[in-house]
């Protein structure tokens, strides 16, 4: 298809519009690094990664890893500095839906499916709770794009 480029790929998943990327790549983008939990009894993993996508917020994923221990495992993925918290620093945080196990060290490939909403602070705890409960029936509602 003429006009497609890794950077207009890149620059669609940098403004959030990971939809339209997809349908140019015919798959959802991933973003890929290594797990830094080592337990994860609640399916969270944080992942390591030099370039997470630019745009702060939230999306409905799925996540696999290269060994298949967490195939498939749908996920509601927070990218950006979770300000909620005051955080600086710029990461990949994967909440995997029905999930336990270890998976520190694992390689961890995060598609791209829909981008929920922005990252910001919320007036109170039980807020982002709330929140993130939307998040997550959002997560599971989701289909696979392309």
């Amino acid at each position: 298809m003429p006009g497609i480029s890794s950077t207009a790929i890149r620059e669609l998943v940098g403004a959030g519009d990971v939809e339209a990327a997809a349908r140019l790549l015919g798959r959802p983008a991933e973003v890929e690094g290594n797990s830094r939990l080592r337990r994860c009894p609640w399916g969270d993993a944080r992942l390591s990664d030099r370039e997470p996508a630019r745009r702060p917020g939230s999306a409905r994923t799925r996540v696999r890893d290269l060994r298949g221990s967490a195939a498939g495992h749908r996920a509601a993925v927070s990218i950006g500095t979770n300000p909620h918290y005051g955080g600086s620093e710029r990461r990949v945080e994967a909440f995997l839906l029905d999930f336990e196990g270890d998976l520190y060290g694992e390689r961890l490939i995060v598609e791209l499916w829909r981008r929920l909403r922005e990252e910001r602070a919320f007036a109170s705890e039980d807020e982002l709770v709330a929140q993130i409960t939307r998040d997550v029936e959002a997560t599971r509602a989701a289909e696979r794009p392309v």
